[in-house]
C-alpha cells in the first residue's frame, strides 16, 4: 500500500509541474504575439488633433485611455432640426361655375367658306348629331355623351352638312354645359383648346359671350374656375 501512495504522490506531482510549465510557456507566447501587432494608424479629429482610443483596454497612439468622463462617438452627434412641418393646407373653395360656357369663332373680315367650316369640324373630331349640330363625343359608364356642341352663329343656329357647304357664315358658336358628363376642368380644358384649335384653321377671332374678343389671360381664366 506504501509503495502505491508513493506513485501516485509521484505522477501528481509530476502533473502539476506541466501544468505550470504549460501555464507559462502560454504566457510568453501572448506576450510575443502582442508585441508584435500591427500599430493602429493615427485617428485625427477634424481640428487635425490625435483622438485617444474609445476602446478602454486599448490605448491609442499617444498611449492615453479614456477616462470615465469621455465622449462616446454618440456624443459627437448633433441633432439638427428636420425641415419646418408645413401648415395644413387650407381647404380649396370651388367657385361656383355657371349653367353655361359659351365662346364665338367670329370672321374678322369675310365670312367662313362653309367648305372650311366642315374642314374645320372634321380636322377637330366633331361629329355631326343631334338639333343638327356638331358634338364632342365622349365615352361614359352610361355610353356615348356630348360633351359640348358647335352651333352656326346666326339663327337658325344648325350646321346641316349639305347646306353649310352651299353657304358661309360669320361665325361658330361653342356650347358647354355645366356641370359636365365627366371631370369639369376636362371638359373646360377640351371645350377651349376645341375653340383654339377652330380658330386656327379658320383665322378668326374668339369671342366670350357679350361678343368680346378674349385675350390669352382670360382663356386661362376659364381653367380657374374650379
Amino acid at each position: 500500500m506504501e509503495i502505491v501512495s508513493l506513485i501516485i504522490m509521484i505522477i501528481g506531482l509530476v502533473a502539476l509541474i506541466f501544468i505550470y510549465w504549460a501555464s507559462r510557456r502560454t504566457g510568453q507566447d501572448f506576450t510575443q504575439q502582442r508585441q508584435n501587432r500591427p500599430s493602429i494608424d493615427q485617428i485625427t479629429a477634424e481640428d487635425g488633433s490625435e483622438i485617444s482610443s474609445i476602446a478602454a483596454d486599448l490605448p491609442a497612439s499617444d498611449g492615453k485611455l479614456p477616462n470615465e468622463n469621455a465622449r462616446t462617438i454618440l456624443d459627437g452627434w448633433e441633432t439638427k432640426p428636420g425641415p419646418p412641418t408645413p401648415p395644413d393646407p387650407e381647404p380649396e373653395t370651388t367657385a361656383e361655375l355657371p349653367s353655361q360656357l359659351i365662346m364665338f369663332i367670329a370672321a374678322e373680315q369675310a365670312e367662313f367658306a362653309g367648305t372650311e367650316v366642315l374642314s374645320a369640324l372634321d380636322n377637330a373630331g366633331l361629329q355631326f348629331g343631334e338639333m343638327n349640330v356638331y358634338h364632342r363625343m365622349i365615352l361614359t359608364e352610361t355610353g356615348e355623351q356630348s360633351l359640348f356642341y358647335v352651333a352656326n352663329g346666326i339663327k337658325p343656329w344648325t350646321l346641316v352638312p349639305d347646306e353649310v357647304a352651299e353657304t358661309s357664315t360669320p361665325g361658330l358658336s361653342l356650347i358647354l354645359n355645366l356641370p359636365s358628363p365627366i371631370n369639369n376642368r376636362e371638359a373646360i380644358h377640351d371645350f377651349v383648346k376645341t375653340a383654339e384649335r377652330l380658330n386656327h384653321q379658320l383665322d378668326g377671332v374668339i369671342k366670350n359671350q357679350n361678343q368680346e374678343v378674349i385675350s390669352e389671360e382670360e382663356l386661362r381664366a376659364y381653367f380657374a374656375m374650379i
